[in-house]
């Protein structure tokens, strides 16, 4: 008698739509099914084969049908949710994914089809935002691991919740992992930046220009195409009057943000600092040519004085 993931065979007959199954010769084990589920039509063994091949030629919509009449016999066995899941996942058709592995969460056993899941329920709840359900599941995926797991796309994902949940530590801590896995991975790196930004944006509001700056050079490197975090961090170097690395970095941020008037503005404070009265009198114009307003007006008649008592 022939044990499988698929169960008991009933009979003999059907080792050789097995033996297609396990060769990944998909379409010769669901021309092998065929003629017995017709004549069969309540075979549960066979709609759930079928809708596992199906599902291996990514014939997404035969696999749902084939997967979902196994549920309606009654199907105990794990791959039948998990294959009806993946199949409306890949379809986009995230709620019925959601409902499908819910559905089978009671007859899966063993850690990897708990992992299997849990992973893809939470990567359901990722993709319609839920960020919360899907930090959870992350975590519960992870825990079948025995905590650590070597897919990327779990650490990133689940990194992005967190920092959609203003969980920036969390966030860092796991698209770090992400990136060790996968270096160099855009929207890791991107999200990473964001998590720094919003740690150095804290501690530039609780005046803590060191913690800042240090964050902020973490969100640089993580991110070097954000203008916004170039202009943060020259903010931190600016109140640590570390005027040379300010300047560097606000001229960093310009060329990213070149039509922003905020970064002008402050390439003329740091320029004026440092007692560059024509660099500072020009980042000062053209800031007031972005957004004119009666600080800038000031700075500029502020800054021409200067220049002529120099």
């Amino acid at each position: 008698m022939l044990h499988t993931a698929f169960g008991r065979f009933a009979r003999a007959d059907y080792k050789q739509a097995f033996a297609y199954y396990q060769q990944q010769r998909y379409d010769k084990a669901i021309q092998e099914l065929k003629p017995d589920l017709d004549q069969n039509p309540d075979w549960e063994f066979g709609h759930r084969l079928a809708g596992l091949s199906y599902l291996g030629l990514k014939n997404y919509a035969l696999a749902v049908s084939s997967l979902s009449r196994a549920v309606q016999l009654k199907s105990t066995t794990p791959s039948v949710y998990l294959g009806l899941g993946q199949a409306y996942f890949n379809m986009k058709r995230y709620d019925n994914a959601l409902q499908s592995l819910s559905q089978g969460e009671a007859f899966v056993k063993s850690a990897d089809d708990r992992y299997k899941l849990y992973f893809l329920r939470a990567s359901a709840h990722y993709s319609l935002n839920h960020y919360s359900e899907a930090a959870n599941d992350f975590s519960t995926a992870l825990r079948e691991k025995g905590g650590s797991s070597g897919d990327w796309i779990l650490y990133s994902q689940l990194g992005i919740s967190y920092f959609n949940l203003k969980k920036y530590d969390e966030a860092i801590q796991t698209l770090q992992k992400a990136l060790a896995l996968r270096p160099g991975q855009s929207a890791t790196s991107e999200f990473l930046g964001k998590a720094y930004l919003k740690k150095g944006t804290a501690h530039l509001q609780a005046k803590q220009y060191d913690q800042a700056a240090d964050a902020l050079r973490k969100a640089r490197d993580a991110a070097p195409k954000d203008g916004f975090v170039f202009y943060n961090l020259g903010e931190a170097y600016l109140f640590q009057k570390n005027y040379a690395e300010a300047e560097r970095a606000y001229n960093q941020a310009l060329e990213l943000l070149p039509r922003s008037g905020e970064v002008f503005s402050r390439l003329g404070l740091v320029y004026e600092k440092q007692k560059k009265w024509d660099l500072s009198l020009s980042a000062y114009q053209k800031a007031n040519e972005l957004n004119s307003n009666q600080v800038l007006k000031d700075a500029i008649a502020r800054v021409t004085e200067a220049k002529k008592q120099k």
